[in-house]
Parts: C-alpha cells; structure tokens; sequence
C-alpha cells in the first residue's frame, strides 16, 4: 500500500514538472534591440531624436513556434529624459498609431501602450520614441517591459549614451 502512495505522488510530481515545462516553452521569446542590431546607441547632449526600437518574436529552437499576440510595450527610461510620443506602424498596416505619455512607476517615466498585432516567427514591430535627451553627458539605462497575451515575456535592457 506505502508503494503505491509513494509511486502516484512521484507520478504526480513528474506529470506536474513535465506540465510547467510544456507551458514555459510555448511562451513567444522576445528580443528588443535599436536598427542596428545592438544594445546600445548614441546621442548628443540636448538632442530631440527619433529613437527606434525594435521588438521580434525570435522563437525557440523546435516546435512549437508560438506567435506574441496583442503585445504591450512600456519603456521605463530616467527622470532627466523628456519622452514625448510613443508611435509605431505595423507592416499590415500603413496607419501611424500613437500612444499619449504615461507617468512615473518607480522613479522612472514611462511611455507605451497597446500594439494591437501578432508576431510571428522571426517577424518584428517597430516603435519610436521621440525623446529629448539630458543635459549631462552619461550612460542611460532603458527599461523595456513587453507582455502579451501569453503572458509576460519580459524586462530588457537598452543603453543609451549621451555624449
């Protein structure tokens, strides 16, 4: 009788890992960059800019392959940066959308929104965030939370360097 409790509870234990794994896997993987591929980026001192981000689903090694629906994309960056618009435009559609400002979470402005499309494999959206950089010279940590339907797919780091 003891072998036969201490066999279903190791069952359950195995059955239940195995059940975690699956769903971790099929979660999208995401990797945030600027146009160049890289994590870093440089601006002048005072500088409106452009600044373009990049977001794509980079998807596992195997199947499955899962697709990032409904992404939401907030980018926390330093008090001394002045973040004016959030903007991106999906490639199915030609229309510029926007997303007004947001607030301060945690000592640091945030702006994003809602980006009402699926990445696929190897697909990408891109956002811009028109800023004003600092007035002093330094690096600059961003913050990039993005969640999607299939929950939270992470904080990822950008630098930007003011020089």
């Amino acid at each position: 009788m003891s072998i036969l409790i201490i066999t279903s509870i190791t069952l359950l234990v195995i059955l239940g890992s195995i059940y975690l794994e699956i769903r971790r896997q099929i979660k999208p993987r995401i990797r945030v960059y600027f146009p160049d591929g890289s994590t870093k980026i440089s601006y002048k001192v005072k500088e409106e800019a452009n600044v373009a981000i990049h977001v794509q689903n980079k998807g596992r090694l195997g199947f499955p392959k899962p697709a990032a629906m409904d992404i939401c994309v907030l980018i926390y960056m330093s008090p001394t940066f002045l973040m004016k618009e959030f903007r991106w435009a999906h490639i199915s559609d030609t229309n510029v959308k926007q997303a007004s400002s947001g607030g301060i979470f945690g000592g640091m402005h945030y702006v994003g929104g809602a980006i009402p499309c699926i990445l696929f494999h190897r697909e990408e959206e891109a956002i811009t965030v028109v800023m004003q950089m600092p007035e002093r010279t330094g690096k600059y940590l961003a913050k990039i939370a993005v969640s999607s339907r299939e929950g939270d797919l992470g904080i990822h780091e950008l630098e930007i360097i003011v020089t």
